[in-house]
């Protein structure tokens, strides 16, 4: 994509270039021509059709319509051949007409009787040709950056757009699994231990209230999300009755670092379903920061069944860095242990 697009604009370079070349070439033979044969000046020539004020008007609006009517139809960068024979086109029927529309309204005085198509008309519609051009390479200019501009807007507001969608699937993944167990090791606490239930409820509380604050925020601070993620776990712990042992060894530098909201949880998470978690076979989840990156690592014991899975909380993960910050996770699956790398961002 990017070579077919970088070959388009060598084209409509070279096109340009072309063109330009062949007008002054014309142009700078015209001129002495007309001038040593007719006796006709171009700079009044030019100042004659200018000074119709009614031509000279109607003649921009026929540029803006041109260019509109190609903008409209044929974008920058698609098929630059036939869109230069448009134009060229376009700007010679707007040359000749406007020369014609001259001679009639303001005849030449004393020269050029006979013909209509005489050489004062083609030196007038010269000078059209060469106002005209003048106008619409200007127009084209303002509306390709214009296009340009309105692209790179669309494309950022898309990528936010998207970024954001991707967000809101990475917390539709974790809030129902989560709430679903958190509700039944609620219920199992209720009939077991009141006080545990209530201090229970309370993690869970602010746990959700930490969802909501979060909710339109692209990334977070790692002390945050940190201390958001050892309240995650201690809930877990209840559910898997300590059998599950996270640990943290985050350098004191990286904590102002920033990383996206709910990926610590999303990965804990993902290590909790596909793995035994018992007390025979604890699972060891160490969190750390390392070169740049914020490490989740888990040792690898997978169930015996297997576990439906879609794989939508890496891909969100990974489509939120790439598509924001241009950033890749990595993921290291080896025989022991699984890894997963999150860039810490500035």
């Amino acid at each position: 994509m990017a070579s077919e697009t970088k070959r388009t604009t060598i084209i409509e370079v070279l096109l340009l270039a072309f063109f330009v070349l062949a007008f002054r070439i014309a142009f700078e033979g015209a001129l002495p021509f007309f001038q040593d044969h007719f006796n006709l000046n171009f700079n009044e020539t030019l100042r004659r059709l200018l000074r119709n004020y009614p031509l000279a008007l109607l003649m921009v609006i026929l540029d803006f319509f041109l260019v509109w009517m190609l903008v409209r139809h044929i974008d920058y960068g698609k098929r630059p051949l036939l869109r230069t024979m448009l134009e060229t086109a376009g700007l010679l029927v707007i040359a000749l007409s406007s020369a014609a529309l001259m001679r009639v309204m303001s005849p030449p005085e004393g020269r050029g009787e006979g013909s209509f198509l005489n050489y004062t008309y083609w030196y007038t519609a010269l000078a059209a040709f060469f106002f005209n051009l003048i106008i619409i390479a200007g127009m084209d200019i303002y509306a390709y950056y214009g296009r340009v501009q309105k692209k790179a807007l669309d494309l950022e507001i898309g990528k936010k757009n998207k970024a954001r969608y991707q967000y809101q699937q990475l917390k539709h993944q974790l809030n129902p699994h989560f709430l679903f167990n958190s509700l039944n090791s609620l219920d199992y606490l209720i009939h077991t231990d009141a006080n545990k239930a209530s201090d229970y409820v309370r993690k869970l509380a602010t746990l959700y209230r930490h969802f909501l604050s979060v909710d339109e925020e692209q990334t977070i601070l790692l002390k945050d999300e940190l201390e958001f993620v050892r309240l995650y776990v201690d809930l877990l712990s209840q559910r898997f009755d300590n059998s599950l042992n996270v640990m943290f060894d985050i350098r004191q530098e990286d904590l102002n670092s920033r990383v996206i909201p709910c990926s610590l949880q999303v990965l804990v998470e993902n290590a909790t379903k596909h793995n035994i978690v018992s007390k025979d076979l604890p699972l060891e989840v160490r969190i750390t920061t390392e070169d740049g990156f914020l490490v989740v690592r888990n040792n690898l014991q997978p169930k015996t069944y297997k576990v439906s899975s879609t794989g939508v909380g890496l891909k969100n993960i990974r489509g939120q860095y790439l598509s924001v910050f241009q950033k890749d996770i990595i993921i290291n699956n080896g025989r022991q242990t699984f890894e997963v790398r999150l860039p810490l961002l500035d």
